[in-house]
């Protein structure tokens, strides 16, 4: 992204990013948390103005922190994120609500499938 800005690196970009959209804004602070060899990161909200590309390399980008050993806490509503977790923590009211590996929390949350009653159950023609 930054390669594609008008000087590259050399781009001003003005007082807290002005020049740049909500999404490269976004891009740039992520760069900053996963350079290096963080041990912890902590992101909230942190694909809230990605579109679908690179919200695709944020996933990428914690799947390969994690791989190296750093703990990851995403704040996120939006499904994408969640499958890329391995516990989820679900707050309501801010008590827990749910806690525990992803396929569990996320299977509770679920509502079991609605199967259709046949025609005849439902008064119609048999």
């Amino acid at each position: 992204m930054i390669l594609r800005l008008p000087q590259g690196y050399e781009t001003e970009i003005g007082e807290g990013g002005q020049h740049l959209s909500g999404g490269q804004r976004q891009m740039l602070g992520l760069a900053r948390a996963l350079f290096g060899n963080p041990r912890l990161v902590v992101l909230d909200e942190p694909n809230s103005n990605l579109d679908g590309d690179a919200e695709a390399r944020l996933v990428a980008s914690l799947a390969e922190i994690k791989r190296k050993g750093a703990t990851v806490v995403v704040v996120s509503h939006r499904p994408a994120l969640v499958q890329a977790v391995d516990k989820v923590l679900l707050l309501k009211e801010g008590s827990v609500e749910l806690f525990g590996p992803r396929a569990e929390v996320l299977k509770r949350l679920m509502p079991p499938p609605r199967i259709a009653a046949p025609a005849w159950a439902q008064g119609g023609a048999a």
